[in-house]
């Protein structure tokens, strides 16, 4: 699957509103104005936390798959690797992971 410019247009939109806002954060900051400063950066910490928990949920989930996978005394074959892998939105996380090995 690949970006389109509607993804594309979302994305750089979705970028432009958090540098606006870490601006507006760094300008309260030197007007003095902490409190108004630390609920950004709270709020930013928080949005990373939620990030992170969806990642470590994926995976556990993939290692669960693993562990399953391997007690059954199998693995992916090339084809379902294939696919699994094609099925990766993300072109730079796709292309991390290695073709599988034909035997």
């Amino acid at each position: 699957m690949t970006m389109t410019i509607t993804d594309t247009h979302a994305a750089l939109r979705s970028q432009l509103v958090e540098l606006a806002a870490e601006r507006d954060a760094l300008r309260a900051q030197l007007d003095g104005d902490l409190p108004k400063a630390t609920r950004w950066l709270q709020s930013k910490v928080l949005r990373q936390a939620a990030a992170l928990d969806v990642l470590n949920r994926r995976i556990v989930t993939q290692r669960f798959v693993l562990r399953t996978l391997d007690r059954l005394g199998r693995s992916l074959t090339a084809t379902e690797h294939r696919t699994a892998r094609d099925q990766i939105a993300d072109a730079q996380l796709r292309d991390r992971i290695d073709e599988p090995e034909t035997t």
